[in-house]
């Protein structure tokens, strides 16, 4: 969801339009999200982004090492993945017209990780800019026993002229780095997490600056949303900032 993708997260407020959402009969959801994201437990052996470039750590929320006993069930609501099994995100980078598909795939991938064997939720995500294919990745989550979702690595293909033109980007937690939180149990504003944090490729902090805000969705208001200030670093190594929401499946 990043490498040299991570201009979707850093450039983007996209609209996302969930299927098979709430109800059985027509599951639809809208929110205000980043096309992705990602973040990591504490580990000395990363560094950190010079102290003028990132937001402040003063409430990291990511620092206990987080253990799984069912990671494949995913509740928390504020992972917009959580009860579906295809999502749609539409958006605009400048002029582009950008489309998002984000679908559950019927697979899992048990990632080793500091000893835990660590089953995951397998996700392929299809980016498009005016039509044309821009990348394809498969993404691995888990949900930690505190409710929390931890991103676990992507597979990537990056697409050039409608060909594979290489695979930047690709991390797979234990191999390459820490696994991140992607999503707290219960976020706070204040609250601060990094979804990917991997040496050399890939750095992004996440600050929550409101909860439990209600917006407007296709089928009524849809309450729960979190809104947070994205900061991203990517080889070599510029800065982005963004501002992400995510809302709740649960409608008023």
């Amino acid at each position: 969801m990043k490498r040299n993708t991570t201009w979707v997260l850093g450039s983007v407020l996209v609209l996302a339009v969930v299927a098979s959402a709430c109800d059985t009969t027509s599951p639809a959801q809208q929110s205000t999200s980043p096309a992705r994201s990602e973040s990591t437990p504490a580990d000395n052996a990363t560094p950190d982004p010079p102290e003028t470039d990132k937001p402040k750590t003063t409430a990291r929320v990511d620092l206990e090492k987080p253990t799984f006993s069912d990671p494949t069930v995913l509740t928390n609501p504020l992972f917009a993945m959580n009860d579906v099994n295809q999502m749609i995100q539409l958006g605009a980078e400048g002029p582009d017209g950008l489309r998002f598909e984000v679908t559950l795939l019927p697979r899992t991938k048990t990632i080793e990780w500091e000893g835990q064997q660590v089953e995951t939720r397998v996700h392929q995500f299809v980016a498009y800019s005016n039509g044309r294919i821009l990348e394809v990745a498969v993404d691995f989550y888990a949900q930690a026993d505190d409710g929390s979702v931890w991103y676990f690595g992507e597979d990537v293909d990056n697409y050039k002229a409608g060909v594979v033109a290489d695979h930047e980007g690709t991390w797979l937690a234990g191999r390459d780095g820490p696994p991140g939180m992607i999503m707290p149990a219960d976020p706070r504003i204040g609250n601060v997490y990094r979804p990917e944090n991997i040496p050399g490729l890939v750095f992004e902090e996440v600050t929550v600056k409101s909860i439990d805000e209600t917006v407007g969705g296709p089928k009524g208001p849809v309450s729960g949303r979190c809104s947070s200030r994205n900061g991203f670093r990517t080889a070599p190594w510029r800065t982005r900032y963004s501002l992400q929401a995510m809302a709740s499946s649960r409608r008023r």
